[in-house]
């Protein structure tokens, strides 16, 4: 079909620059969209890059939909019965309910939202250099890789998996304004996805730059919270492996293992790290979130209490039962019968749900984004097409972590597969948006929550773009 297009991000921009945004975070300086007059000095930068990590926690962004509420009810995780919606939703029905249609809207124009934001920073950062702004380097290094991360995702959700393709991208937004964005063939938003995290690497790759800061300037403490050095090189990794670069994708994953000093958990510290807050030892990048993300996961996920919430497929607990020895430690903390009923607890922070339970100070309250098992299963994959036997110690590590028997130790020698690495992916991503992505990358049949099997099909892992992003258009756009 075609349609004339005349305008529309910045069709969407309209509200969103006459809208204020409020709680931003409740932790360090508050986050908030600062303008161009206050963007001349460390405090306005650093605020304004708070605002963006606080606008990314935004319900129909990571704080819910691209997370655990939309994406993993695509993934099959979850289902909610009697609500027509997600019902609709987790049938990939994207046209037939509008509820649906807007469910994709919002997350549309809330992520080009949140990358304008960071577009004001980039912008202003047009003015200053790293002789007129101590860390100018860091800002500008965050700024662009949050930039890439976000185009990356909607590049996922809203185009076609096949790689070399010059077919249909999305619009790679690099302005503050009502300007119209292009459209761009895919192949162009891989080379500026690449460009910009390539870029935000090499300014971020500085070491003394960091010494220099202050020990209490609140800024430079819990990497995790910012798109750090390591965050750009594992998005990296991502990125090459959905493009199938698999020699880069490796590179990539097997720098953030050796480098970034990151470790797996044991086994007996899931229960205790993960849930509820970034992991300690295996988060590369998350986002600070505290009383929004406990509220809506509490009513969503953990309790069961409204006709919204959440319920792991009944087939689920047979996923982390399967063969192979051992016992899966993440069964039983991430997933709790409450009430007689199944509940998925891991995004439900234990802390605020215990009144009497003191936070150790530590423990960060937040969404995961990127943890390290991704890169140990990028590795293993990227091997494995190598056929490198090497693709087994990566693999093995996190079985072993997870309290599973080592496929060499198993009674026979099991070998490793694409099949086992997808479903360890499947166990471990459980409520953090990466599965159907991943689904997608592969172009798996889809095993529905009803008990079908769903073919492969472009229509059910292609998400249509919004037609409002049509509608303010001048030229005519072909819509596949």
């Amino acid at each position: 079909m075609k349609l004339n297009i005349k305008n529309t991000i910045y069709g969407l921009s309209l509200l969103m620059l006459a809208t204020s945004c409020d709680n931003f975070l409740d932790v360090h300086p508050k986050g908030e969209v600062v303008g161009k007059d206050l963007l001349t000095d460390r405090k306005g930068f650093e605020n304004a890059l708070y605002g963006v990590y606080a606008s990314m926690r935004n319900d129909k962004a990571y704080g819910a939909y691209m997370t655990y509420y939309i994406s993993d009810v695509l993934a099959q995780y979850f289902n909610c019965p009697g609500n027509s919606d997600i019902t609709d939703l987790s049938a990939f029905k994207y046209k037939e309910n509008p509820e649906v249609t807007k469910v994709f809207f919002d997350i549309w124009s809330t992520m080009y939202q949140n990358i304008s934001y960071a577009n004001n920073i980039l912008i202003n950062l047009e003015e200053q250099s790293p002789k007129t702004l101590e860390f100018f380097d860091i800002y500008k290094g965050e700024a662009l890789g949050l930039r890439a991360y976000m185009h990356f995702d909607l590049l996922r959700l809203y185009a076609d998996q096949a790689t070399g393709a010059t077919t249909r991208g999305i619009v790679y937004n690099t302005a503050f304004s009502l300007k119209p964005s292009d459209i761009l063939p895919k192949t162009e938003v891989y080379k500026r996805i690449i460009a910009e995290l390539r870029e935000a690497e090499r300014l971020l790759d500085n070491e003394e730059l960091y010494q220099a800061a202050s020990p209490e300037d609140g800024f430079f403490q819990d990497r995790p919270i910012h798109f750090n050095l390591q965050a750009v090189r594992a998005t990296l990794a991502r990125v090459y492996l959905t493009q199938e670069n698999f020699d880069s994708a490796y590179y990539y994953a097997d720098k953030v293992i050796q480098e970034g000093g990151f470790e797996l958990v044991e086994k007996t510290e899931i229960a205790n790290d993960i849930i509820g807050n970034l992991s300690l030892k295996e988060t590369i990048f998350g986002l600070y979130a505290k009383t929004s993300l406990y509220t809506r996961t509490k009513e969503e996920l953990y309790d069961a209490v409204n006709y919204k919430s959440l319920d792991p497929w009944n087939g689920i607990a047979t996923v982390y039962q399967q063969g192979g020895g051992g016992n899966d430690y993440r069964w039983a903390a991430w997933f709790q019968t409450i009430s007689q009923k199944l509940r998925f607890v891991k995004l439900t922070d234990p802390y605020q749900l215990s009144s009497g339970s003191n936070r150790p100070a530590e423990k960060i309250p937040g969404i995961n984004l990127i943890r390290l098992p991704e890169m140990y299963y990028i590795a293993a994959e990227c091997l494995l097409r190598k056929n490198d036997p090497k693709a087994n110690d990566y693999f093995n590590a996190v079985l072993e972590s997870r309290g599973l028997v080592a496929l060499d130790d198993r009674i026979p020698a099991e070998p490793l597969t694409l099949e086992k690495i997808t479903q360890e992916r499947y166990k471990e991503f459980v409520g953090e948006g990466q599965t159907f992505f991943n689904m997608k990358r592969l172009n798996l049949d889809i095993q529905s929550i009803t008990g079908e099997t769903i073919p492969a099909d472009n229509s059910i892992y292609t998400v249509p773009i919004p037609e409002e992003e049509f509608s303010y258009r001048n030229e005519v756009y072909e819509v596949k």
